[in-house]
This record gives C-alpha cells, sequence and structure tokens, in this order.
C-alpha cells in the first residue's frame, strides 16, 4: 500500500513542474481576455464541445430527463435538444469569463454581477456563529471568491473560507492556494482536518462547501426525485458549529451578466433528532433550490443521478 509520502512525491515530478508552468501562462492570458472575447470565446468552445462530444451530450441529456421531470409541475422549460446545447454553451462562457474577474476591480466586477438576498447575510452574520454557504456547480462559481468584496460595497464585512479538493499537481495546487489566500479566501481541505473549518465557521467566519458533488459514500438522499449519495459535510460543519447556513447561487440573466443570490437553509436548531439522513434530505433541498434558479447554468457534464 502507498504510503502518505509516496502519495505526495507522486503528485510532483519535473513533468508535472513543466505541465504547471504552461498552465499558469495559459491561465494568465485568459486573466488578461477582455470579459467580451472571453465570454464569446467560452460559448464557441462550448458549441465545439457540443458537437464533438457525443458522450457528454448523452450524459447532460440523462441528467437534465431527471431534472425536468421533477420540475414538470412547476411550467415548461426548454426542449430537452436546446436545453443540452445551452448547458454547454454556458458551461464554456462561465467557464472562460470567471478567469477575467481575477483583474477587475470591485466597481468593474459590479457591472456584471449583482447580488440579492443580502438580507440573509446581515441575518446571518449578526448570530456571531459564523455563515456556511452551500453551493453547486453552477455559473462562474470562481466569482464567489470575490463574495466578500461584492458584500464590502453593501457594508457586510466577511472572513471567507471555502473547502476544496487538493490537485494532482502539488505545483498547482500551492500556487491556486496562494492566489486564493492573497485574494481574502482561507482554502481548507481533508488534509486540515474536520476541527480547523469548524473552529473557523465558531470564529465568525464564512465557509463555504460545494454540496452537489458526486460521492461515493454518504447517506442517501432525493435530488430532483432520484436518490443520490450525499456529502455529509453541510450537514456535520453545520452541527458542530451551530453557524445558520445559507444557499447560493451564481446565474446567467444576459450576456456578460450574473446574478448571485442567496437564501436559508432550514437546519433544525435542536441536534438530538438530527441523523445524517435527515440532514442530507435538507441539503439536497438546498442544491435544487439553488440550480432551480437556471437549470441551463448548472455542470451538468458528468453523470450526476447514475
Amino acid at each position: 500500500m502507498p504510503t502518505r509520502s509516496s502519495k505526495k512525491k507522486s503528485r510532483t515530478g519535473f513533468v508535472r513542474w513543466i505541465t504547471y508552468w504552461l498552465g499558469r501562462v495559459v491561465i494568465t492570458m485568459f486573466h488578461y481576455l477582455p470579459l467580451p472575447i472571453a465570454y464569446y470565446s467560452g460559448r464557441g468552445i462550448g458549441w465545439c464541445a457540443w458537437k464533438l462530444m457525443p458522450k457528454r451530450r448523452s450524459a447532460v441529456a440523462r441528467n437534465l430527463e431527471v431534472v425536468n421531470a421533477h420540475l414538470a409541475a412547476e411550467g415548461p422549460n426548454l426542449a430537452l435538444d436546446e436545453q443540452i446545447r445551452e448547458v454547454f454553451l454556458r458551461s464554456g462562457a462561465n467557464m472562460l469569463s470567471s478567469f477575467c474577474f481575477a483583474r477587475m476591480s470591485p466597481a468593474k466586477i459590479e457591472q456584471h454581477i449583482v447580488c440579492e438576498g443580502v438580507e440573509h447575510f446581515d441575518a446571518a452574520l449578526a448570530d456571531e456563529k459564523g455563515v456556511l454557504v452551500l453551493l453547486a456547480h453552477m455559473g462562474p462559481w470562481e466569482v464567489l471568491a470575490f463574495l466578500p468584496m461584492l458584500l464590502a460595497k453593501q457594508g457586510y464585512r466577511v472572513n471567507l473560507a471555502a473547502m476544496y479538493r487538493p490537485m494532482n499537481n502539488v505545483y498547482f495546487d500551492r500556487w491556486f492556494k496562494s492566489v486564493r489566500e492573497q485574494r481574502g479566501t482561507k482554502l481548507f481541505s481533508k488534509d486540515d482536518g474536520f476541527h480547523k473549518p469548524v473552529d473557523f465557521l465558531r470564529g465568525g467566519g464564512t465557509l463555504g462547501v460545494l454540496a452537489d458533488q458526486k460521492m461515493r459514500q454518504g447517506a442517501l438522499a432525493p435530488l430532483f426525485g432520484a436518490k443520490v449519495k450525499t456529502s455529509p459535510l453541510p450537514g456535520l460543519f453545520q452541527r458542530r458549529s451551530g453557524a445558520p447556513a445559507l444557499a447560493v447561487s451564481v446565474e446567467t440573466t444576459a450576456p456578460m451578466k450574473w446574478k448571485i443570490t442567496a437564501s436559508p437553509v432550514g437546519y433544525p436548531e435542536e441536534n438530538s433528532s438530527r441523523t445524517r439522513e435527515s440532514d442530507a434530505v435538507i441539503t439536497n433541498q438546498a442544491i435544487e433550490w439553488i440550480l432551480k434558479q437556471s437549470v441551463s447554468d448548472g455542470f451538468w457534464l458528468t453523470e450526476r443521478f447514475s
């Protein structure tokens, strides 16, 4: 069995170092793209992927069939073929556009992003127990790293951290962490254990968790009517810290325009009757709410319900 040190060593090496520098150059170039070029180039890349990747098209179709069947009572949606195409186009546009925000001033960012439901942050921060933010792979989610900057313009002071998965390339991983932390976002991973994120919340911090990840293990709970294994982290973090929880969506409202919306998540205040299964149900209800704001902005390119 590989030791911890051998696993870490496998993430380094000359080839990975070269890959890191090539990737860093490309990402830096993306940072300096004008937003219109990034946005429409991203849609072009998405269109090519839609045309050339039939297996991905099939995966998106299966995911959307589950989602649409569950949402059928809420009104008509786009035709499935059109919806599949739009998922690819938005995924490309959102991915490339997210790089551009790294060099924008707060005033410039506000020209492209609006925040709704800010009053929920007000109520959550008032408790001084920290805030747990549930996120999904949706829209240019990297822009959420700039949430403290956006909220500061409205008078809210947010100390932000996020859970993340360490990259296989240790050089990329170190660079990614350093860039995020320079912008004021602390990063926690499984290597930090459970208690550090909880202590961060208890100290009044705001912790973001991508709660829609496909899990190999976890309690089964319905998501758009299908039973899926659900991450236990949101429920565990909330239970141990007592922090109020918010669901946050990022949706495209027009070309190069996005809206961030927050809504409370109703984890029970009383912990004695809570289980991982009951918390998983609440977590997935929050994820449903997030993705329902704009189904086409969800990242549906991988199998979610299999």
